[in-house]
């Protein structure tokens, strides 16, 4: 998983530094979603920006990530790529579900909490997923409050 990091965090360096980081990414890139798919994540990931995610905040950041390095890698081919499709329905899946039995969460806790919002946000701003209206959910999660009554935890 480390390879997705890498590429997130060469994204402003050196064009060598970026094309070696993609290049690593492209290499391992199919049994990287091959874990995810199955289930098989790490107990703790460090995401290109630093932080530290467990539990389920860490499910949420590999898949985020998953899709950003993607997206950075691909370029226009992105579109069209299966795997990536197939990431964006997995991670839409859990969102989307978590959405219908939460439909009036904005701000901070859009998603399950604010860690997993977090990552959800970093997607919905680069344009990731083609099946919801990235702009929407990117000025929903801009509100500040978080809805009275709403249920704190993870569901992954």
């Amino acid at each position: 998983m480390k390879e997705l990091a890498d590429v997130l965090a060469a994204k402003d360096g050196s064009q060598a530094d970026r094309l070696a980081a993609q290049a690593a990414f492209l290499l391992g890139r199919r049994e990287i979603w091959n874990n995810i798919y199955e289930g098989r994540f790490p107990k703790v990931y460090t995401s290109a920006n630093g932080t530290k995610y467990s539990g389920a905040p860490l499910r949420t950041a590999i898949r985020c990530d998953f899709l950003l390095a993607s997206k950075l890698t691909l370029g226009q081919k992105y579109a069209k790529d299966r795997l990536a499709d197939q990431a964006q329905r997995d991670l839409l899946f859990y969102i989307l579900r978590d959405r219908e039995r939460f439909p009036e969460r904005t701000g901070k806790k859009f998603y399950c909490c604010q860690k997993c919002t977090s990552k959800l946000y970093e997607c919905v701003k680069a344009k990731v997923f083609r099946y919801i209206d990235n702009a929407k959910w990117k000025s929903e999660i801009e509100v500040e409050q978080t809805e009275p009554g709403a249920a704190n935890g993870h569901r992954e």
